[in-house]
């Protein structure tokens, strides 16, 4: 929160909390990217749905659970930007299963059912959604998407 001084009228900033001071990093994160795109002619960053502090705390509080049930899944980058692809594991930290898969690239992998996946723009870090069976969501669970073991899916990465 910015606020204003009464004896010299110099503003500075005054945090409460942590909540607080991440509000403001993703509100100025999301200024950031609605620039970058307004800039280069995409379309600013949507005004409707999950607020980017909401989205990134529920990306947060994900994790792997253990499983055998395996699949492969063959994520195809159909967004305007290069992207981060990214495995929350079983202690719910991100790994960067592969960097800057550039737009209308496809990338391979051998995972679980309950192995959560996000995708960010490898520039912004801003969460791109994923596309599979009728189903879009900022992130990818197998289980989640009713992915089929013993087929071919192809799980776009969209805008």
């Amino acid at each position: 929160a910015v606020v204003s001084t009464q004896s010299t009228g110099e503003r500075g900033l005054n945090f409460v909390d942590r909540d607080v001071v991440k509000d403001y990093i993703f509100s100025l994160r999301r200024e950031n990217a609605a620039l970058k795109k307004m800039l280069s002619g995409m379309p600013a960053f949507p005004e409707s749905g999950p607020s980017v502090a909401s989205l990134e705390q529920r990306v947060k509080n994900m994790k792997s659970s253990r499983a055998n049930q395996k699949f492969t899944a063959h994520f195809t980058n159909q967004s305007k930007v290069s992207i981060n692809l990214i495995w929350k594991d079983y202690n719910g930290k991100e790994e960067i299963i592969r960097m800057y898969i550039n737009p209308t690239t496809m990338h391979g992998e051998n995972t679980f059912l309950t192995h959560p996946f996000i995708a960010r723009d490898s520039d912004t870090g801003e969460l791109k959604r994923f596309n599979f069976n009728g189903k879009k969501d900022y992130v990818f669970e197998g289980l989640e998407f009713g992915v089929q073991r013993d087929a071919s899916n192809i799980i776009e990465i969209v805008d």
